[in-house]
């Protein structure tokens, strides 16, 4: 039985206005006053018997609890939608789902995986291309998508999936050379082209002046991990993309020196108030695999 349930009215309020960090917004979106929002949140913080919203002037601020509540109650309230919508749709052909994830991420994490959420969910066609293009749901190609970047998407509904954590590694030949910070200086900088910053970032993080110029550029980490693998240099690679390499030795941390990236990893769905169930089985699935990587 299910007891301990608060009013979906009050859910449906806390989820907008932390969301849209606004209460305006929230009784923007949801058509109701903005009084009528206020008040579905005192029901939901009286009904938890906490506080969820840090009151600044035109805005709000989600507290710890709410920060640790707001994932679970977006996945319940869109699991419901998206059950009533494909409940309505009642579709009479087979279900694809269609998939464009970063290649590197495709390559090195993600297919890895797939087996388990195929095995989950027998009845769907996964269709997974690899881009990282900006995404546009209107041409309705794509079902999900995952980009990281350094600001918020726009045009989507999304979800942040986690940060993008950095470490410096190298082949297990080159480690001898790299004994502290100040070495990086007479080795070969390995770029990933379309972030071409990251060692300036990290460098200024760990306080160190770059003066190596001697580098090598290429466009996609999983390339970045092959190129430092075979000794070519050293690389800034998130540490999720090489756990294989560093397990099995073929890559190696030299030296300690973590740094978290300006990009974030998000998933986007198209701007609608409800996803087919296809869509959020995948999403369940994901945020389930990716929830030690979370923080």
């Amino acid at each position: 039985m299910l007891t301990e349930l608060p009013p979906l009215n009050s859910l449906r309020a806390f989820e907008a206005a932390a969301r849209l960090q606004s209460m305006t917004l929230a009784s923007k979106e949801l058509h109701v006053t903005h009084g009528a929002v206020s008040k579905q949140i005192r029901v939901l913080e009286d009904y938890l018997g906490f506080a969820l919203f840090v009151r600044l002037h035109k805005k709000v601020s989600l507290t710890d609890e709410a920060k640790r509540y707001l994932p679970h109650v977006q996945a319940a309230l869109q699991t419901l939608s998206s059950a009533t919508s494909d409940l309505r749709r009642q579709p009479s052909k087979p279900q694809t789902l269609a998939i464009n994830v970063l290649p590197s991420l495709t390559i090195n994490w993600l297919i890895p995986r797939m087996e388990q959420f195929k095995s989950r969910h027998p009845h769907l066609y996964v269709d997974l291309s690899i881009g990282d293009f900006a995404v546009d749901f209107s041409q309705g190609r794509y079902d999900i998508a995952i980009r990281s970047c350094t600001a918020i998407p726009k045009g989507a509904n999304y979800i942040k999936l986690m940060d993008e954590d950095l470490c410096l590694v190298c082949a297990p030949s080159l480690a001898p050379k790299l004994q502290n910070i100040e070495d990086i200086n007479h080795v070969t900088l390995l770029k990933h082209t379309t972030r071409p910053e990251l060692w300036e970032y990290w460098a200024e993080k760990v306080g160190l002046t770059l003066t190596q110029v001697q580098t090598f550029g290429v466009e996609h980490f999983y390339m970045l991990s092959q190129a430092a693998a075979s000794g070519m240099g050293a690389a800034l690679i998130p540490r999720f993309f090489i756990e294989e390499q560093l397990a099995n030795g073929s890559l190696v941390i030299p030296f300690d020196a973590p740094f978290t990236s300006p990009y974030r990893y998000y998933l986007l769905t198209p701007k609608s108030p409800s996803l087919p169930l296809k869509a959020q089985a995948f999403i369940d699935w994901l945020l389930e695999v990716f929830a030690p990587y979370r923080h």
